[in-house]
């Protein structure tokens, strides 16, 4: 079979999620990872087939995308290895999606703009919930605002069951909490106190929450592609339920996200990587539910006048995907993103992000097929 995609890390919740949608939307897919019995059932899919892929072998893994005859690679393994990834797009001369960097990361990522140039190949970063649905909601409201001063985001999520129940990534959410935030304010980046309280926010279907600024890749692109309209100040925060943050800062303060190695048995493995095979390992509650809102709030002026505009992305766990909670936002998001790149309409070369590459106009409509509503100021607009 001949594919229209490849996904790399399609055995993890995201990449499975982001899997499941191509499928559903008619697409040939080959998935690669190295826990076949995790998708299973995606697998029945007459345009499913698995193939293990180890990322850290970029020639093995280049040569099985070759004989895909996928020209798109969605990245959907932990951000770590996101510059092994770019490395073999580059080398199998596929274009390449991932789900984000954080804002170190990103930085690095973007020292390869010119090998994808060169290449005629683009390398879309941040493609996820957010980054990704956010940056396209800051994009559009950019849009309507002559000038821009400040840009305030992030995201908040409740479950109606208050059990602890892996939000995401581990790796992320403890390399998130652990390392100092990095805001802009008077257009310079300065590192704040590592995840620091920045209060209480009450958000549309959440509720009211506790909001704790965090290491996020927007920082950085945000500025990149909006300092001409004068932004001076960008704020990232996290709105985690308490009873879900408890829980997250117990195992930090006790070192389970560690990159430390112990040994078990014969072998040595990290203690970040242990903990995030135990995690993903807890059930969730029967009946159990989520609600997400990602929220970008820019203030600027208009003819003259300040005007500030509130965009937000609601998410509710989706039959079908009950595994996901509200993640499906996550690798919905990218797979969308992938098909508009498959048709088309996504162009432009080199390394670039979602708000300057994808066409809020169609990215609204296809998530409002999958019951995500974007509101601007209160009022739904797809």
């Amino acid at each position: 079979m001949r594919f229209d995609f490849v996904v790399l890390g399609a055995t993890g919740e995201e990449g499975s999620i982001a899997s499941k949608d191509l499928l559903n939307s008619g697409c040939k897919v080959l998935l690669c990872g190295r826990n076949r019995n995790r998708i299973k059932n995606i697998l029945k899919h007459k345009n499913a087939e698995f193939q293990y892929v180890d990322v850290l072998n970029v020639d093995e893994t280049a040569s099985i995308i070759k004989k895909s005859g996928a020209k798109i690679v969605l990245n959907c393994v932990e951000l770590k290895w996101n510059l092994n990834v770019m490395n073999t797009c580059l080398k199998a001369k596929v274009n390449y999606l991932d789900l984000g960097g954080l804002q170190e990361m990103t930085q690095e990522q973007y020292n390869l703009d010119k090998n994808f140039k060169n290449a005629k190949l683009t390398a879309l970063l941040g493609c996820g919930s957010t980054p990704g649905i956010s940056n396209i909601m800051a994009s559009y409201a950019a849009e309507k605002l002559d000038s821009i001063d400040h840009i305030d985001l992030g995201f908040a999520w409740d479950s109606n069951i208050k059990k602890f129940v892996l939000p995401y990534s581990f790796e992320s959410i403890m390399y998130e909490i652990s390392n100092e935030p990095v805001v802009l304010e008077n257009g310079k980046f300065v590192k704040n106190k590592s995840c620091y309280f920045e209060g209480k926010r009450k958000f549309r279907g959440v509720g009211e929450q506790g909001i704790y600024c965090i290491v996020h890749s927007e920082t950085y692109t945000f500025y990149k592609y909006f300092k001409n309209k004068g932004l001076k100040e960008i704020h990232y925060t996290a709105g985690f339920p308490k009873h879900s943050y408890d829980v997250i800062q117990m195992l930090k303060d006790l070192g389970f996200g560690d990159n430390k190695e112990i040994i078990i048995g014969n072998k040595k493995i990290k203690v970040v990587d242990f903990s995030r095979e135990i995690l993903k390992n807890i059930e969730k509650p029967k009946n159990y539910r989520e609600v997400e809102n990602v929220w970008v709030e820019i203030a600027g002026k208009y003819k003259g006048k300040n005007k500030k505009i509130l965009m937000e992305a609601l998410t509710s766990t989706l039959k079908g995907y009950e595994f996901a909670g509200s993640n499906i936002n996550t690798g919905m998001s990218i797979s969308i993103m992938a098909q508009l790149m498959f048709k088309g309409l996504i162009n432009e070369k080199g390394v670039t992000a979602p708000e300057v590459s994808v066409q809020y106009k169609p990215f609204f409509q296809e998530l409002s097929k999958r019951k995500i509503k974007i509101y601007e100021n209160g009022k739904i607009i797809n």
